[in-house]
Formats: C-alpha cells, structure tokens, sequence
C-alpha cells in the first residue's frame, strides 16, 4: 500500500513538471515570437453527443509577414463530455491550455468571394487543466479520468472567411485521437477572430 501511494505521488509530481514545462514554452512563445498582426478569436463547440458543448479563446500569428505557417496559443473548455464506467454514464467538464502549429492555404481564384476563403490544417495539444474523479462508494472504489497535466494531440480544419479587412468568419471540426480516458472525442465549432496589426505604420512626405 505504501509501495502504491509513492508509485501515485511520484506520477503526479512528474505530470506536474511536464505540466509547468507547457507553460513556460507557452509563455517562451508568447513573449519572443514576432508579431506582426495578432489575431484574437473565439469559437463556439458542438460534440458528437448532443450535450457535449464548449468554447475555445485563442491568440495567434504566423512566424513571419508572409509566411502560412502559424502558431496558436489558447483555453478551451468542454462541459458534459461524456465516458461510461461500471455500466454508468458519467459526465464532466474538461478544462485545457493549448498549443498548435498550422498551414493556411488562401484561395487566389478570379472569384472575389473565393478569394476571401482561407482553409487551414491545424495539429496541437491540449494540457489538461482538470482533475476529473468519480467515487464508487458501494465498491469504496475511486477513478480518474482525466489529471492536471494530461497531455492530449487533437486534429482540426477550418474555413476562414474575410468579413472585413480585420474580422474573420470560422467554421470547422476538431479531433481528439484519445482525451485522456474519455476516449476519443470530435466536435464541430464556429467562432470569429480579429486582427490586430502592430506592424510598423509608414507616412508619406
């Protein structure tokens, strides 16, 4: 039993410093990369199950002024994920900080509504920020399905659609290959982002 509780506490202090490590990079990534147009957005989830609902924050920039690769940074949250245990079905909210590279492919047809699409294939992962414990206590019996610290890759695409020279349209579904024990886990989502330019502004004589 001793043997056990420091097999627990050894795994739950090393998820803890694989979870800090996330945090740092995540705020190496923030501070150092360049920005040129911040983009700020958000985005509303709908899960396969129809009570599996959420909502998605985000910050992002690609890694140069012309370049379609991009970075993201952001806070999701799903309520009402779904898992099934001892023939019971349970249901929690998940909480994570994510982080994704992507490619971003802009239309350049003659068609000036084509032009305005931009599709974009997304690959991250998610850090749990949610413990999540179900007690049985008929069977004194307890289980986790998901930890702080929890790393989950998830796969996305979407369609950006130019509102306006700084608002953009988001439609697009996401993956998750295995959330923690929940198993796998998609979701189709709709949002907005906007634009921010920091870049240098030039005046003429």
């Amino acid at each position: 039993m001793v043997f056990n509780n420091r097999l627990v506490g050894k795994c739950v202090s090393i998820k803890g410093q694989v979870f800090a490590v996330f945090l740092t990079v995540l705020s190496l990534l923030v501070v150092s990369l360049p920005s040129q147009a911040l983009e700020v957005g958000g985005s509303a989830h709908q899960g396969t199950e129809s009570e599996t609902q959420g909502y998605t924050i985000f910050i992002a920039d690609n890694f140069s002024r012309r370049s379609p690769f991009y970075w993201s940074l952001g806070l999701s949250r799903y309520d009402e994920v779904f898992v099934e245990w001892n023939n019971s079905n349970l249901k929690f909210p998940i909480n994570s900080a994510e982080a994704s590279l992507s490619y971003r492919h802009q239309f350049t047809a003659r068609n000036p509504t084509m032009r305005r699409f931009t599709l974009e294939y997304q690959l991250g992962v998610a850090a749990s920020l949610t413990d999540n414990k179900f007690t049985w206590a008929e069977l004194n019996e307890e289980k986790y399905f998901s930890e702080t610290g929890d790393i989950n890759g998830f796969l996305a695409i979407s369609a950006h659609y130019q509102v306006s020279s700084n608002v953009s349209a988001i439609m697009g579904v996401r993956y998750f290959p295995n959330m923690s024990e929940f198993g796998s886990m998609s979701s189709v989502f709709l949002g907005f982002k906007f634009s921010l330019d920091f870049g240098p502004t030039y005046y003429g004589n």
